[in-house]
């Protein structure tokens, strides 16, 4: 029954902005990432500056887009295409976020194969083609800790607007990624998780810098599975909560 809802609210993006963006964001990383090795970040190379600006700020500034454009498609009309229809609402709300987690995929495998690609070009064809496989689990990874941020931002976009959601992501995304990732805290705060999944996964810090292979910025295999595990759970529990406020308020409009 939910693959009904997820097909309807698929339907709606059909030629929009929102199928665009899974190649409208690689290329903005792509010139964003020139100009920050132009000015001098990426000891690492270029795959590594590409990395560096999904993980902060790029990916949540995405998600907050991908939302925002979800959420104005159903308030351009008032709901009205919602209250004429005998659906479940809270499934209407998994669907969105489902469809916002597969066009996010798409955008990661897009940039995973954009690093490899950039290792082939640097490093050779043998090189990228032992890589690959590296940088497709590294980008899917680092995609499951931000689902948790799917259903929180749907949540924030219809309470705070366009404009405070930047803001607050923004804002969140470089106090967690900028400062507390380094710290025991990151487990207490989840925008610093994607980038102590990157300094462990990719060996860059989110200031450019290489990571050591002795730091204790590395998290364990068994540490990278508990976070991962940790974001999915939190991506369900936030969906659960957020789909029932969702039912409330619409119904209230």
């Amino acid at each position: 029954m939910l693959q009904t809802y997820f097909k309807a609210e698929n339907l709606k993006f059909k030629r929009t902005l929102f199928r665009k963006l899974v190649w409208l964001i690689p290329a903005a990383l792509i010139l964003s990432s020139i100009v920050l090795m132009y000015v001098g970040m990426g000891l690492g190379g270029f795959s590594s500056v590409v990395v560096c600006n999904w993980c902060m700020p790029m990916a949540s500034l995405t998600v907050v887009f991908l939302c925002h454009l979800v959420n104005r498609k159903d308030q351009k009309h008032q709901y009205r295409t919602l209250y004429s229809l005998p659906i479940n609402l809270r499934k209407t709300f998994i669907s969105k976020t489902i469809l916002i987690a597969l066009n996010l995929l798409c955008i990661s495998l897009l940039i995973a194969v954009l690093n490899i690609v950039t290792e082939w070009i640097s490093s050779g064809a043998g090189a990228a083609l032992h890589l690959s496989g590296y940088y497709i689990l590294g980008h899917c990874l680092l995609w499951l800790s931000l689902l948790w941020q799917i259903p929180f931002c749907l949540f924030l976009d219809q309470k705070m607007g366009f404009a405070g959601s930047v803001v607050l992501n923004l804002f969140a995304s470089v106090l967690g990624g900028a400062f507390l990732y380094l710290t025991p805290l990151f487990w207490l705060f989840p925008y610093s998780w994607p980038a102590r999944l990157m300094a462990t996964l990719f060996g860059v810090l989110t200031n450019g810098l290489l990571v050591s292979a002795d730091s204790r910025v590395i998290l364990s295999p068994g540490q990278c599975l508990l976070l991962v595990v940790t974001a999915l759970a939190v991506a369900g529990l936030l969906t659960i909560l957020f789909s029932r406020w969702y039912r409330k308020q619409v119904d209230r409009k």
